[in-house]
Formats: structure tokens, sequence, C-alpha cells
């Protein structure tokens, strides 16, 4: 799964490459592993963050989310992956700043942290459905090959996820069940592969909290020979401001029988600043023959206030010289609205002991501040190309989020006739002042606007809704205070 993730994240692979790297012939298989496993962690800790919010919107309740993405490899001229994401009501999307991407693909893993802080039971994509054209890695052939499916309850807190292959022979469908404390905490997670018809790799994991809500521990079990095993346990231990500062992990990975005692086999210790911000990560595993070994630091700094990290700097130690040594260090140039509009990743040169360029980033933005077009530039020894190695675009629609506004009570003497709708509707009688702007919407069923106009207010309006599809929709009239001050289902039939 984790490779899956991966090939939709193409910075965790990069960075994960020169991670690995400078260190191949050094390192065994189980570190490698480890790295992985180290980067999904600290990916996790960052996505705990408050996210950077632009305030620069239309309204105070017109919104847009993610509606699609395509990543283009341009040395070829060949689209390599694209999505298709669906929406019903307010849900959106939130894109995340420290490792600049939309992260929509959400697999289980029962590495710790995975489930923690809402990264999987309340992702930053809320879609309903995900279709997805990527190349097959059994054909190598570009189309259609997955399609996933969401359900949320009324927090917004992940239930079920299901995602469907189209070569489910050899990827079998995946399906996570997800239930919730009263305080809206997740109690515990399932998660299965589907062969023929019946449940296979089955994953059960357990969440205690303190009477702060806090996270203090979770047990993961695996069904083998028809009955459930733990197969890992977690902790979390935190400060005086609620910061989680260690992460022990115990787990006992050379055992086949699911029967032998557990082996702490992975601690984090973290440091923050005091806005809360992620400053350092310090990782120790256990090296197989007798204790917990250190072996990663990552290192992070921010500019002014904001909540995402503008420099990452990773260092791996070596037990032989007991030296810590650098792996890679990633820096970003905020444009003149303080979003970053550069992303450089450089990898450190051993033997020239100096940073050596390897990936470049460059994004901008649409007019509702939104990134629009990520270029990735991959260093071809000498020099950046002109033109970029991989193109990804993304496209959005805008919906209405009414969640949270205030809502004023309807004058008696306000109308929308005729209802139902064939041509036009009339609105009139609204409590505003005469030349006061007025911003009219049409919301549909999934909650995607229609319709939206802001005009200034004369005693009557009218709106056609000719070209609209049979069906019922929701017409919201906010002030211009951004209140709303009308709202009211309209048929068009």
């Amino acid at each position: 799964m984790f490779n899956e993730f991966m090939l939709m994240n193409r910075l965790f692979t990069l960075l994960l490459a020169m991670a690995v790297t400078n260190c191949l012939l050094a390192q065994s298989i189980y570190k490698q592993a480890h790295t992985s496993r180290h980067n999904q962690m600290v990916n996790a800790l960052l996505q705990m963050q408050q996210y950077h919010k632009v305030a620069a919107k239309p309204t105070a309740t017109t919104k847009y989310r993610l509606k699609a993405r395509s990543i283009r490899d341009n040395t070829f001229n060949a689209l390599i992956d694209s999505v298709d994401l669906g929406y019903t009501g307010f849900r959106g999307s939130t894109y995340d700043y420290n490792t600049m991407l939309f992260p929509f693909n959400y697999p289980y893993s029962t590495s710790p942290m995975w489930n923690f802080g809402g990264t999987f039971t309340k992702p930053q994509v809320l879609f309903d459905t995900l279709r997805r054209w990527q190349v097959n890695p059994n054909t190598l052939v570009y189309g259609y090959y997955q399609t996933d499916l969401a359900t949320y309850d009324t927090g917004n807190k992940l239930t079920n996820y299901k995602a469907l292959y189209v070569d489910s022979a050899f990827y079998p469908n995946t399906i996570h069940k997800n239930t919730f404390t009263t305080a809206k905490n997740i109690s515990m997670g399932i998660s299965s592969n589907w062969i023929g018809g019946v449940a296979d790799s089955a994953f059960k994991q357990y969440f205690t909290y303190d009477t702060g809500n806090r996270l203090t521990k979770d047990s993961t079990y695996e069904l083998h020979l028809g009955a459930w095993r733990i197969v890992s346990k977690t902790f979390y231990t935190y400060d005086a401001s609620k910061n989680l500062t260690v992460i022990e992990n115990w787990a006992n990975t050379t055992d086949t029988s699911f029967l032998l005692p557990l082996v702490r086999q992975l601690k984090y210790v973290n440091t923050y600043d005091a806005s809360k911000r992620l400053l350092t990560v310090n990782d120790s595993f256990y090296n197989g023959t007798s204790a917990l070994e250190a072996y990663m630091k990552d290192t992070f700094t921010y500019t002014g206030t904001f909540t995402f990290h503008t420099t990452w700097k990773q260092h791996q130690f070596d037990p032989i010289d007991g030296t810590w040594n650098p792996q890679f260090n990633m820096s970003k140039h905020l444009n003149s609205i303080n979003l970053p509009d550069t992303v450089t990743i450089r990898g450190w040169d051993s033997i020239l002991s100096s940073w050596v360029p390897s990936t470049m980033y460059v994004v901008s933005y649409n007019s509702n501040n939104d990134p629009d077009v990520l270029k990735d530039y991959q260093y071809n020894f000498t020099s950046f190309p002109a033109t970029p190695d991989f193109t990804t675009k993304y496209y959005y629609q805008t919906f209405i989020d009414n969640t949270g506004v205030e809502e004023l009570p309807a004058a008696d003497n306000a109308k929308v006739f005729p209802n139902p709708a064939t041509n036009t509707i009339n609105i009139t009688g609204l409590n505003v002042a005469q030349n006061s702007v007025v911003t009219y919407s049409l919301v549909n069923v999934s909650g995607q606007v229609m319709y939206n106009e802001c005009s200034p207010w004369h005693g009557e309006t009218q709106i056609n809704v000719e070209r609209f599809t049979p069906g019922i929709y929701w017409l919201v009239i906010h002030n211009d205070a951004g209140q709303i001050i009308c709202r009211q289902s309209v048929i068009k039939p």
C-alpha cells in the first residue's frame, strides 16, 4: 500500500530516494524499510499542525474544492496519473503546504501515528468518490485503474473506505472501517484485503485515551489462522502544553507464530516551538541484536507565524564513527502573498561534502490563491532542464458551505416565485437596504454552486433557470455582511 501512496506523492518518493541512495551499500533491508516508516510518521506529525489559511475568498461562504488532478510525463508527452473526485454536501479539500500536495489517498497502515490526529479518520480531501487513471503496473498501459468510495459521520469523520481495482487478481480490493467514541475519537479501525471474496491480511487497531481525550496507546491485531493475534503496541506521551513528545512502538518483526513477546522497535522524540510547531524529530530503532539505536533526525524551520515549514533537513546517524550525516535538505521560497512558489530539494554528496541539487518544484496559483500548476524539474547532473519533467495540474469546483454562518430571520414579505420554476424565478421583499450588495447562489443537492451573482438590491430581481437540469436546488441569499437572509428550496421540473 505504501508504494501506491508514494506513487501519488512524488515528493515523498524523492525524499525517500535521497535518504536511501547515499547509504544503500551500508544499510540493511530492514533499515531501508524503516526509512519508509519514518517518513510516514514525520508526515503524519506535520499533518497534525494547523494548515495555512488564505483569507482572500469571494464571499464568506463560497469555497473551492479539488475536483480533479492530473500528472503528465513531459519526456514522453503522456499522462501517467489522473484523478476525478466527487463530493456531497459541504465537504471540501485542504492543500498541505508542508508536503506541497493534496493528500487524497488514505491507505491503512499499522505503522505508529498513521491513524493519529485525523490523518486517516478525518482526511484533508473529504471526497465521496475517487476515480483514477494511471499506468497499470502489470500491463504498463495507461487507463482506468481504480475507484475509491468513502462515507463519513456528521462530524466528517471517515467511517468507511473502500478501494476497487480493475486488476483485483493482482491488487485485491481493500476495505477500511472506523468506529468512534462519544467524544468523536477513533476507538477502533479495521482493515482487510479481499481475495476471492475472503478477507485476507486483516487488521484491527484499538485506541486508548486519557481524561483529556489525548491518545495514549493503540494496539494492533492481525488475523492469523482464524485467530486475532497482537502484533504491535504504540504508546504516546505529551508535555504540559499537550504536544506529542514521545512515541514508542513495540512489535516482533521476526515472529511468524505471532506468539512471542513484543520487543520495543521504534522510538520518536519530538520538540516544538512556542507556537506548537514541530521543530525536531529524533528517531531510534531496534538493531535486531541488543537495544535501540539512533537512526534519523529531522529539523524544521518556519517563516513568521505560518504553520507550514520553510526548511526541512534530515540527518542519519552513523554508528561506526558516531556522527550525524546529512541526507537531504528541502527549502521553500515564498511569493508576495506568502505561499510557496519554489521548492528546492538537495541531497548530500558525501564525497564532495556538499549539498547537490536533486529536485525543484515551481508552483503557480489561481485567482483564489489555490495551487494551479506544479512543475517538477529533475536535476540531470549538470543543471535543471528548461522544461519540467512532470507537470501536475489541479482543477476546482465552487460550493457553498453554510456551516457556522449566521442566518438572519427571513422577512415576512420575502417571496421567491414561481416555484416550481421552468424559466425564471422572481425574488422580492428582501430585508436589505436599497442599493446594498446582495449575493445570490443556487446550489445543487451535491453542494455544488450552479449559479452565483452579486448585484445591488433594487427591490426585486430575476434569475434564469432555463438551462438547469430538472431537480431540487437551494437558493441562498447573503447580505453585504455575509449573513444569510434567505434560504429556500427551488424545484426545476
